[in-house]
């Protein structure tokens, strides 16, 4: 005898009950999808005429003159004219030298001190920019000049790619390395050997900034982290049900 008091098949209805779908949290903000601080513009802006007011004092008082301000490896590195590590590296010898180097100067201030601030730019990027045309002197013979910025600004390049690739978790680490790596090969990569131009300085510079910006982002990853915003976390539920 069939144990169905009913004497048919009896078939139980069977229900999904409700399952929580959550999704991976997904950072949406960090410090640099912000605007720059406040008077970055002008930072930038004070930066550039200084430099090309002495570009311009030196080529209208002749190269005498230019002479007295460049970074000499006899007159440093012998006679201690420690000054002229900086003085250096705003003497230009024309108005294309100056030029390449002013538009990767300016971009370069502006997002520097707009989005890390006074220590970063003007404070250390023009310190270990002096620091940088130092140990350069070192690798070459005495009574070495080296004229220009190219060593300060490959510093400051260095500094942002790397400084975005540590703090820019908006993308994947991949592609913020191959940006990165894009940028720097686009930009800071001669395409050609040219005579009288330093290749050791903005290797030497490079390298630099890199290690500038490792260190600063240790000293500061917590505050790099707690600016980061992360979207809302969403559960979506889901139900349903089958009747036999």
């Amino acid at each position: 005898m069939s144990g169905n008091p009913w004497g048919r098949r009896q078939v139980n209805d069977h229900r999904a009950w409700p399952e929580a779908v959550s999704e991976e949290r997904r950072i949406i903000a960090t410090v640099l999808s912000r605007r720059p601080r406040e008077y970055s513009a002008q930072v930038a802006m004070i930066s550039f005429l200084a430099m090309l007011w002495v570009s311009l004092l030196c080529w209208r008082q002749g190269a005498q003159f230019a002479g007295r301000l460049a970074s000499n490896s006899q007159k440093i590195l012998l006679e201690g004219e420690y000054w002229r590590l900086w003085t250096g590296m705003a003497v230009h010898a024309d108005a294309t030298h100056f030029a390449f180097n002013a538009v990767l100067f300016v971009l370069l201030s502006y997002l520097l001190y707009g989005y890390f601030g006074f220590w970063v730019y003007p404070a250390w990027s023009l310190a270990l920019g002096g620091v940088t045309t130092y140990f350069s002197l070192l690798t070459y013979p005495p009574a070495t000049q080296l004229i220009g910025a190219s060593g300060l600004v490959y510093l400051m390049g260095a500094f942002w790619l790397a400084m975005y690739v540590l703090v820019e978790r908006r993308l994947s680490l991949k592609r913020r390395l191959l940006h990165a790596t894009g940028m720097a090969l686009i930009v800071f990569l001669p395409t050609s050997l040219q005579p009288g131009i330093s290749y050791r300085t903005h290797a030497i510079g490079f390298a630099m900034g890199t290690v500038m910006a490792l260190l600063w982002f240790w000293m500061r990853k917590e505050r790099f982290r707690s600016a980061e915003v992360f979207e809302a976390a969403e559960s979506k539920t889901t139900e349903s049900t089958v009747i036999h």
